[in-house]
């Protein structure tokens, strides 16, 4: 139980984190520099994806330090974090909302909203976990989570349209075509690139029998393709101003991607695999930043910060459902595989792991169990061809727009033309118009 709440504690204040550089960003420089900036900090994100694992997996596989170790690790770094934010940043401009009272304020936080929000993605995480393998789809916990679920999001979408200016997500943004491309855009090449982080070292630990901390070093070609494509794709969209065809381009290499996985085999050389992830992670590097700059072009002042976290919320959003999705897939092709084989308890094969099985399968029966876990892990990243493939066509429906040739941060740009909107006329203007 304390650890569920200390990860669900993490997690709000890495949204937190998330959201807000994201913003910062916003305020403080023009889109074409974003363009140029966002992959720089994505790429410390990067550098902290790659290193987390390699140490992670070092501690794990110590016998002294033990898991527990791990979350101790991020004290230091957070105090680091604190202390750069708290003497760095500077006064930003007057939020648009920022001289109403506190009780107002707590009102436009929509917490009920929230509430509702966390109850339909847990009724949906449930439901993808639990459904064909804990409980047959048929159960009634199962489709009572998906009940759940819709009549949530309808109390959700109500409260949304009669709170208005206090909703969580205000409806008003999925009137704008390019906005909600950009929210499905974002969820749909964030479940593929999670997805594929996620079970590639599964693949090496199950498939090849490699430790947690070489596996951790095998991703990195996954890692570091995603930073350079990242680079490449802020360089091109500030130098063009045009960002949707890097969504065009990087989704389906992404999907390529995914779809090469169904070419590996237990004692499938270095090279190969290596490609397959350079693939992956560079053109979602290419494309995962465009949606960001996309709300920023076409939403008014007041709408910037919220488009972004709603696009941040989907990207989280792909990444929850992404893990869930992909194990329902793997335990399910394992247990039809394993069960019924003699001398093979399917459920014990699945309970301990991609690496703990060999410690209770017969050594005869070792390559057929591993035959197995390739097999459903096949399975699995068919998930990473079909979802970045539907992201391309979401990226079709993109308005063609590019990023505006100017110096002024957009919360300032747009300001500006607001005040311009708002002034009033002297005499002599109105005479002379």
């Amino acid at each position: 139980m304390r650890l569920i709440v200390g990860r669900a504690i993490t997690g709000m204040g890495a949204a937190g984190l998330v959201s807000g550089t994201t913003t910062i960003l916003a305020y403080s420089v023009a889109l074409k520099m974003q363009a140029k900036l966002s992959p720089v900090v994505l790429g410390m994100y990067n550098i902290g994806s790659t290193v987390g694992p390699l140490v992670g997996g070092a501690i794990t596989d110590n016998k002294r330090l033990t898991w527990r170790f791990v979350f101790w690790i991020n004290l230091p770094f957070g105090a680091v974090g604190l202390a750069l934010v708290w003497f760095t940043l500077g006064k930003p401009p007057p939020a648009v909302k920022g001289a109403l009272p506190w009780t107002q304020k707590m009102r436009h936080l929509d917490i009920p909203g929230a509430i509702l929000l966390l109850g339909a993605t847990v009724c949906l995480n449930l439901a993808l976990q639990w459904g064909g393998i804990v409980y047959p789809w048929s159960d009634s916990r199962v489709f009572g989570c998906l009940i759940g679920l819709a009549l949530i999001l309808l109390a959700f979408l109500g409260m949304q349209h009669f709170g208005k200016e206090n909703a969580t997500i205000p409806l008003h943004l999925f009137a704008n075509r390019t906005a909600w491309a950009s929210f499905g855009f974002m969820m749909l090449v964030q479940t593929a690139i999670v997805l594929q982080s996620y079970f590639w070292p599964i693949y090496f630990q199950s498939v090849r029998g490699d430790s947690a901390r070489d596996s951790g070093v095998k991703l990195l070609p996954l890692v570091i393709s995603n930073s350079l494509g990242m680079l490449a794709g802020g360089w091109t969209a500030s130098k063009t101003r045009h960002y949707v065809p890097l969504m065009w381009i990087g989704a389906p290499l992404l999907a390529v991607g995914g779809g090469l996985y169904q070419l590996m085999q237990k004692d499938t050389p270095a090279g190969p695999w290596i490609g397959y992830q350079i693939i992956s992670g560079a053109s979602y590097g290419m494309c995962s930043q465009m949606p960001i700059l996309a709300v920023q072009v076409v939403l008014a002042k007041a709408d910037i910060p919220t488009g972004l976290v709603v696009v941040m919320f989907f990207q989280m959003l792909g990444g929850a459902l992404a893990p869930a999705v992909g194990q329902n897939l793997l335990t399910d092709k394992l247990l039809r595989k394993l069960n019924g084989l003699p001398g093979v308890d399917g459920a014990a094969v699945v309970a301990a792991g991609g690496k703990g099985f060999t410690e209770i399968v017969p050594p005869e029966l070792t390559d057929v169990v591993l035959d197995a876990y390739n097999s459903a892990l096949k399975n699995v990243f068919w998930v990473g061809l079909a979802t970045p493939a539907a992201a391309w066509v979401f990226s079709w429906m993109m308005e063609w727009r590019q990023l505006p040739d100017s110096d002024a941060a957009p919360m300032d740009a747009k300001q500006e033309e607001s005040s311009l909107e708002e002034k009033p006329t002297s005499k002599e203007e109105t005479v002379v118009s």
